[in-house]
């Protein structure tokens, strides 16, 4: 195969007209083709490498870094999965591809990656944790991770899938807080300009507390939990623990859990909530007494399903911090 078609083979691929044969000739190719720098003097190579590069990172803006052939030609097929596989001297890393993000290399020991599109980007790091990095965001990290944590620094919003390693906590930074793990998914917004940071939390534990050098920092925090979340205000510096605005079946909760109900004790239908979503359900008082629900509650959102029974059976609720609070007349006898 000469140049100029094999050239127009790689331009086909990445625009998805290719037939799965030429898909595996492709992928075949890389295959028996390791990288080899060297491969940078045939120019005949470097040109290909060059256009491919540039149809690549079109609308992309990097600081200028080098990249052999081989590279180039790869990243036209990994940008298919939405990742690109960065070779440079004595690092590894992955990085974004699409056109829409921009990365690039922050110093001589870590990466830096924005997001300059209208879209979420997703991104794997050294120790296979994904980030889901979202518009107008931007995080960095070392090269690679010390041995005592796994630290990174974001401007913006990303949420954060963690591989645990109960040896090496993963520590987000933002501009006031940090967000400590060993192994969870979580998201956190802490945009640039913004009064507050917040963090919600979607499987697992997380810590979260103020961002300082005070030794005593660490104590003004929280551990939050599956559909619990923290705002902190940066004028007062303090924070506030709350429900995320959609809760969803926690983990254990999930198979089986169904929402239909037949005269059924109202304390026994909240008992069930409070289960399925781990949010702390407290009745005030003997309130459901005599209270019956019947109904089916399967397909609506938590908050919904909780609107309805409650005004099934007289009483409302009220959000304090992370729990709720059931109060009111209640049924007649």
């Amino acid at each position: 195969m000469t140049n100029d078609s094999y050239e127009k083979l790689i331009e086909r691929y990445i625009a998805g007209e290719t037939s799965v044969e030429e898909d595996l000739r492709v992928e075949q190719y890389l295959k028996e083709n390791p990288a080899d720098d060297s491969e940078v003097l045939l120019s005949e190579k470097e040109e290909i490498g060059r256009r491919i590069r540039q149809k690549l990172l079109a609308n992309t803006t990097r600081k200028p870094v080098r990249i052999g052939w081989w590279a180039a030609v790869a990243a036209s097929v990994a940008v298919l999965a939405g990742v690109f596989w960065y070779n440079a001297p004595k690092r590894a890393a992955y990085f974004p591809a699409l056109s829409s993000i921009w990365t690039w290399n922050d110093d001589d020991e870590g990466f830096a990656v924005r997001n300059t599109s209208h879209k979420p980007q997703r991104l794997t790091l050294e120790d296979g944790s994904v980030v889901i990095l979202q518009p107008n965001s931007r995080i960095s990290y070392p090269e690679h991770f010390g041995e005592r944590k796994r630290m990174v620094y974001l401007h913006g919003e990303a949420f954060f899938q963690v591989k645990r390693d109960v040896t090496k906590p993963f520590i987000v930074s933002t501009e006031n807080l940090a967000t400590q793990v060993l192994g969870t998914s979580f998201n956190v917004k802490s945009y640039d300009g913004a009064g507050s940071i917040e963090v919600q939390v979607a499987t697992g534990r997380v810590s979260v507390y103020e961002n300082s050098d005070s030794k005593t920092a660490s104590k003004n925090g929280f551990i939050l939990t599956p559909n619990q979340k923290v705002v902190f205000d940066k004028e007062s510096r303090k924070m506030e623990l709350g429900i995320v605005k959609n809760p969803v079946a926690v983990k254990s909760a999930e198979s089986g859990t169904r929402f239909e109900f037949a005269e059924t004790p109202a304390e026994d239908v909240l008992a069930l909530l409070e289960k399925t979503y781990g949010i702390d359900i407290v009745v005030e008082g003997d309130v459901l007494r005599n209270c019956l629900f019947t109904g089916d509650l399967n397909e609506l959102p938590m908050f919904d399903q909780l609107d309805l029974i409650c005004k099934a059976v007289n009483v409302e609720y009220e959000r304090r911090g992370a729990s709720l609070f059931v109060s009111g007349e209640g049924c007649s006898n």
